[in-house]
């Protein structure tokens, strides 16, 4: 029995839990097995050591199959350990002197003594021994350099099966998706998470070797290289001085036919130039003669060295044909590939060319893809922050996420204003990331610390469709949790909106009345609410269906003169009932006494027509003034609660003159909108912090892009940088909605509201069901519109054939309503900056006045192709079927 085995057995702990702290701090490894081999104990004697190394602080806590942490990191700090161990050292001297042990005897092994314990390792602990714990000690090791450790005598053999570590190490992991379940482990589990890494293991191979192949060390390219190396041999010393040779005798030839024609025609040394001509004549012809020669022998040295090279090939390339056909050629074709590569593959490389196969062989990989892994991702994007931005980063943390990655960074003394004037260059540094998709977001708790955002192709996959809600279903009370939208993780967006003026801004294409038509729906919903609409810009076809739900929509400016006092005239009245009906500073809305609320789309086209004004009486020109009773509405009404929601396409001067008020509305919604925009709304820093609403990308043709995705600038639970996407709903389904809370009744105005305005809701509510019946006609009816482009087509018949054009685009439409009705088509009565803006809006307004004047009829005129040759358009066959010439069968 072994010396240690014997101590155990007496109950010597103490020496045994100090050569085991020896053992560990040496080899910087808790590991349990370690101490059985190092210490010939059983696997639970060493367990109990190494409990009593961690209650000493020696050792961390368990963790399962992994080795335990080392807290002591080297052995000269180990007497300063001990030390402040001792009263558990003294606990196992008590044990001992009472005849106990905290190790069980059951478990110690009986294996071989060693021949002669030496002087080395037990004289060292036989000084750890003497050491009187209850007085400070000199920590400071002192080492004998004149011992020496004796020859270990051999062990006898023992029997058992041996495990290489082939078998159960994983290797390098520098993708950091090593399995948490230990592969060693027999189970179920072990093997599994073995297999998922081994596959890992094997794509990202396959992906290292498919981006190889764009590099000098290409198959293709070194087979390429390969055969040149190939062909310069083949041609040899004697080719290349054949081929010099020959290069020297065509331009010797053509000097001496220079010099025979000067001397044809001098007049001047005419003999002296003949004599030089002669003299050129045969030096051409040595020179010639030479290079036959050498490109006879040359012929013969090259061909014997191709039959050498190509001969071999052919004969196998041809029996491979003979014996196995096309799939043998291809076989013979593949090797003589490899040959030819293998042959090339030594290259001298430039620095560039080094550093990309260095990233590559590295794993680092050259496009983003949302499969990769966060490590991979993270050294990625440090890459491109440190080197490319100079950005100085403290910390950095990746989150992968369903919809892409999410990067946490902490800054070096400095702000994220320098990310996000880079953010255009940090996309060219992540190949694979789409043009605008890179959000940055400031964090509210530090200034130094940032969130960057990188989506993938579907980074709105976690947006719902716009939640049903049965008619008269929300309180304005609880109008902020009703959801209108999500951001890319799923989190919900409500707007605050009780007693609260929103501005929702985009340009042409950015999904404005998306957003728009997803806070209307949660108004129509609402059981005490007044919903008044005014769209002078598009008759209304922002609204959608749900116009049906509404009490007014005015498209005239003198419909929206009137809706604007009657509410004007109700907002500033009411702060005289808050005291006779005990509301206190702010009208309490409930369904028997409701709000009100001015939903206005196109705000610029309400400034123009407002600018225009009207002849009175006595003829002169009177403006509208309707942005001015909208200033008044959002400043005086918002306690009565009569509140605004505008929507446009910008605040700057161009579009809304000098309405600066709407840029001070509490509850902000940018959608994608140009940079002075931002600028105008949240002033020059917000920028730098992550509202970068100018990086959105309107819908282009089929292409969303960032269409009806918008930052949200509302109070403290939305005051960060945050993008998110309104919820959509078909128009077929807010139709449906639209006609069902419209069958559910209206709420109607209190008495007492009423009594403050000369107008009445039924007269603005009976103007603006007229107006629908005349924009919006019934089944049996067209509409002006449709009869207006009816017989557009109808003038443009070919007069040879007599036949209609099968179809317009829509600028070609828009063109013709602009010449048939120049005051409402014109390209002057749209914004822009240029023509081409001006178009874009003029056929987007006509998009939109089609699909409202045919929703009540509950049809629909869709882009469709009408000849091959052509974009999609307005099919002359679908007009006809709207228009009743034909059925829909036919």
């Amino acid at each position: 029995m072994s010396e240690i085995n014997e101590r155990v057995i007496s109950g010597t702990d103490r020496r045994l839990v100090l050569e085991a702290a020896e053992v560990v701090v040496s080899t910087q490894f808790g590991s349990t097995p370690l101490l059985q081999r190092q210490l010939h104990v059983g696997p639970a004697a060493a367990t109990r050591v190494m409990d009593v190394l961690e209650d000493m602080r020696i050792v961390g806590p368990s963790q399962g199959s992994r080795a335990r942490d080392v807290l002591v990191r080297h052995t000269d700090d180990l007497p300063g350990a001990l030390y402040a161990a001792r009263p558990i050292l003294e606990e196992l001297d008590e044990l001992e002197a009472e005849g106990r042990s905290r190790l069980a005897p059951a478990d110690v092994l009986t294996l071989p003594a060693q021949a002669t314990p030496g002087p080395g390792r037990d004289d060292w602990l036989d000084e750890i021994l003497a050491v009187d714990f209850t007085t400070p000690q000199d920590t400071t090791p002192t080492v004998d350099l004149s011992k020496t450790d004796p020859a270990a005598a051999p062990a006898e053999p023992v029997e058992g099966r041996v495990i290489p570590a082939a078998d159960w190490e994983i290797g390098e992991d520098p993708e950091g998706d090593r399995p948490w379940i230990d592969p060693r482990l027999k189970t179920t589990e072990g093997r599994a998470a073995r297999r998922a890494y081994r596959k890992r293991q094997a794509r990202r191979r396959i992906r290292k070797w498919a981006a190889r192949q764009s590099t000098p060390h290409g198959i293709l390219q070194r087979a390429r290289r390969g055969e040149r190396r190939i062909r310069t041999w083949i041609k040899g010393v004697e080719g290349v001085k054949a081929k010099s040779d020959l290069t020297l005798a065509l331009t010797m030839t053509k000097e001496a036919d220079r010099a025979a024609r000067r001397a044809q025609i001098a007049i001047l040394d005419r003999k002296t130039k003949q004599d030089t001509a002669r003299l050129a004549q045969q030096q051409a012809g040595q020179a010639v003669a030479v290079a036959v020669a050498a490109k006879k022998k040359a012929r013969e040295k090259v061909a014997g060295r191709a039959a050498l090279v190509y001969g071999p090939v052919a004969v196998a390339d041809v029996t491979a044909l003979g014996f196995e056909g096309v799939w043998g050629f291809l076989g013979a074709l593949a090797l003589n590939l490899g040959a030819a590569s293998w042959f090339g593959r030594d290259v001298e490389l430039t620095e560039e060319q080094l550093e990309k196969i260095e990233q590559i062989e590295a794993g680092v990989p050259q496009r983003f893809e949302i499969g990769m892994t966060p490590r991979m991702f993270e050294q990625m994007m440090r890459q491109a922050l440190t080197e490319d931005l100079k950005v100085n980063i403290s910390a950095l943390r990746v989150d992968p996420q369903p919809w892409g990655f999410e990067i946490h960074v902490w800054l070096e003394r400095m702000t994220p204003e320098k990310i996000s004037a880079g953010l255009d260059l940090l996309e060219a540094c992540l190949p694979g990331v789409r043009t605008g998709s890179v959000l940055l977001q400031q964090s509210a708790q530090s200034r130094n610390e940032c969130v960057i955002r990188v989506p993938g192709p579907n980074p709105w996959q976690a947006v719902p469709e716009l939640p049903y809600r049965a008619p008269q279903s929300i309180a304005t009370k609880d109008i902020h949790k009703a959801q209108v939208g999500a951001d890319m993780s799923g989190r919900p967006l409500a707007l605050p909106m009780c007693r609260t003026n929103v501005n929702v801004v985009g340009k042409s294409r950015s999904g404005k009345s998306t957003l728009l038509r997803a806070i209307l729906d949660a108004l129509t919903a609402t059981e005490d609410q007044i919903i008044i609409g005014i769209d002078l810009g598009s008759a209304g076809s922002g609204f959608g269906g749900l116009r049906r739900a509404m009490h007014v929509v005015a498209t005239t400016p003198a419909d929206a003169r009137r809706a604007l006092r009657w509410a004007l005239d109700v907002g500033k009245g009411r702060p005289a009932l808050f005291d006779t009906l005990h509301m206190g500073l702010n009208w309490e809305t409930s369904r028997k006494r409701p709000g009100i609320k001015v939903v206005v789309d196109e705000f610029p086209a309400l400034v123009r027509e407002s600018r225009k004004g009207y002849l009175d009486e006595e003829g002169r020109k009177v403006t509208w003034d309707l942005d001015g009773m909208l200033a008044e509405l959002a400043i005086t009404s918002a306690k009565s609660d009569v509140t605004i929601v505008i929507a446009g396409q910008g605040v700057t001067k161009e579009k809304v003159k000098d309405n600066t008020w709407l840029t001070e509305l509490p509850v902000q919604v940018l959608g994608a909108c140009d940079k002075d925009d931002v600028l105008e709304i949240l002033g020059g820093g917000a920028m730098a912090q992550g509202w970068r609403s100018d990086r959105l990308v309107p819908a282009m043709g089929d292409q969303l892009n960032d269409a009806s995705v918008a930052y949200v600038m509302a109070g403290s639970a939305y005051c960060e940088p945050i993008p998110y996407r309104a919820c959509y709903a078909s128009d077929d389904e807010l139709l449906r909605r639209g006609n069902e809370r419209a069958k559910a009744g209206l709420v109607g105005i209190d008495e007492d509201s009423a009594k403050f305005s000369p107008i009445t809701l039924e007269q603005l509510m009976e103007a603006s069901d007229d107006m629908l019946s005349a924009t919006g006609p019934d089944d049996d009816a067209v509409p002006q519109l449709i009869a207006t482009i009816r017989q557009i087509f109808a003038d443009a018949k070919d007069p040879s054939t007599g036949k209609e054009p099968a179809g317009f685009s829509p600028e070609e439409l828009a063109d013709a309503l602009g010449q048939v009705d120049p005051e409402r088509w014109s390209l002057e009565q749209f914004d822009g900056e240029d023509d081409d803006e001006r178009t874009t809006a003029r056929v987007d307004a006509l998009r939109k006045t089609i699909t409202a004047v045919l929703a009540p009829t509950g049809r629909t005129w869709a882009l469709e192709k009408y000849r091959k040759d052509q974009p999609r358009g307005y099919r002359l066959k679908d007009l006809k079927m709207i228009t009743g010439e034909t059925s829909e069968g036919s």
